[in-house]
């Protein structure tokens, strides 16, 4: 439920409580005063007669004076002494004898259930007369539809303008909640530049120049974070450029490779420079890439069989004949590359194998590097940015995990054919049964790829 439905539903009910509570007491008082009325109605036929028998007490002048009372006549009755009764009389004797000891007018039931009046008089010989009156149903319901019309419309009217004025302060605060939803979401996906309009409740106005005041510490800390990665960078260019110009004053083999390994450190600081100066309008550039992962590991290993010959490591490389399109850039691939096997040369003895194979396994795209070192002896921590023990920064494969991740996949840590590490990053779906305790097996020629040996 949104929080404008949820207003509307709040102010609906809070608008018909409150009409109702007024408009039902008057309802109830509308039907009271027609009862009243109906009541009234019946004395004033009954005082006409009353007045008749205050001037004489022959049946046939009263008869006379019934009769002008026109409609009326039908609703009314005289009882004189001696049980002659002019019109049609309905009261029991026992309403007659509570109105002969009250002395006063009462009302009764007649035996057809209609409401009766019944007025005692007086004579000057001291016997009484009795004047009956009807109390019709429908005198009492008299106006009571009109009244209950006018009141059901008065609180539709009332609620429909309580509703449109909560709508219309809902839909205020809503804009500025949906202002700072799209905001924060603009965020989320990397638009610094994003502000929100501070308008609206006082609330949701210290909310949004809260999030505007957040928002420009954030860009203005990465902005500073970048400038300090690209000044970093540009000072590896006066160490680099130094051991260049000592590369030249050596000859043979080793130096053609050791300037080969220079050249690549170069570009990669080079491409660093140029990532960590990017704006904001290049981020979701950056984000939503793919690249081809035979092709890139291709080329990186070029750079990496270099060091594998100058320390005498042999190095099966095996890369699937066919493109094989993940959903990261080259970069990543790069960088998830060279944590990997930077981590086989780190901490394992010169000489040690290295194999790595990239392409399809299982359908899923997959980079995997194997070596014949010791291993990795605390599996579940050694993804984990800091808690690979020993010298390490714990920075490698916290990098190759996030490729993966970013690519739909995982990183998976087992042991190698060679008995040393092996890990797999799947830069794709989920297969059924691997973890990341137990990585599948990658088994000679696994396919009928290219295969390099360095």
């Amino acid at each position: 439920m949104t929080l404008r439905t949820w207003q509307l539903r709040l102010s609906l009910g809070i608008a018909l409580l409150t009409t109702l509570a007024f408009a039902l007491p008057l309802g109830y008082a509308a039907r009271q005063q027609a009862v009243d009325r109906a009541q009234q109605r019946a004395e004033r036929r009954a005082a006409v007669l009353v007045t008749v028998l205050a001037a004489t007490r022959d049946p046939g002048a009263v008869r006379a004076a019934w009769q002008t009372t026109g409609e009326d006549a039908a609703s009314t009755c005289v009882r004189l002494p001696g049980a002659a009764e002019v019109g049609r009389c309905l009261a029991d004797e026992d309403a007659i004898a509570r109105a002969t000891a009250e002395a006063r007018a009462v009302r009764a039931r007649a035996a057809d259930g209609q409401e009766v009046l019944l007025l005692p008089v007086r004579l000057p010989d001291g016997r009484a007369a009795f004047v009956e009156s009807l109390v019709h149903e429908a005198d009492k319901t008299d106006g009571v539809a009109a009244a209950w019309a006018v009141l059901a419309a008065a609180v539709a009217a009332l609620t429909l303008i309580a509703v449109m004025g909560a709508d219309r302060m809902s839909r205020r605060l809503v804009r500025s909640s949906a202002d700072l939803v799209r905001a924060a979401s603009a965020v989320g996906r990397g638009e610094l530049g994003v502000r929100v309009h501070v308008g609206g409740p006082q609330e949701v106005r210290k909310v949004a120049a809260a999030f505007n005041t957040m928002t420009d510490r954030i860009a203005g800390l990465m902005q500073s974070e970048r400038e300090f990665a690209a000044d970093l960078s540009h000072r590896l260019r006066t160490p680099l450029t130094a051991l260049r110009l000592e590369l030249d004053l050596v000859e043979g083999s080793v130096a053609d490779r050791l300037r080969a390994a220079v050249t690549a450190l170069d570009q990669q600081v080079t491409h660093l420079i140029g990532l960590t100066r990017k704006g904001q309008s290049d981020t979701a550039a950056v984000v939503d890439r793919r690249s081809d992962l035979t092709s890139v590991v291709g080329t990186r290993m070029a750079f990496w069989a270099t060091l594998a010959r100058a320390q005498g490591r042999p190095c099966d490389v095996t890369i699937d004949p066919e493109p094989v399109a993940v959903e990261v850039g080259e970069e990543d691939i790069v960088a998830a590359l060279d944590a990997l096997l930077g981590n086989v040369f780190r901490h394992t003895p010169p000489g040690s194998r290295c194999d790595v194979h990239a392409g399809l396994l299982d359908g899923v795209p997959s980079l995997v590097v194997e070596d014949s070192g010791p291993g990795i002896p605390a599996r579940d921590a050694a993804s984990v940015r800091g808690h690979s023990g020993g010298a390490s920064s714990g920075l490698g494969l916290d990098i190759a995990a996030r490729v993966a991740m970013e690519a739909g996949g995982r990183l998976v840590i087992g042991t190698g054919r060679h008995g040393g590490a092996q890990v797999l990053l799947r830069l794709g779906g989920e297969q059924r049964g691997w973890n990341r305790q137990e990585a599948p097996d990658v088994p000679e020629g696994a396919s009928p790829a290219a295969d390099a040996a360095f």
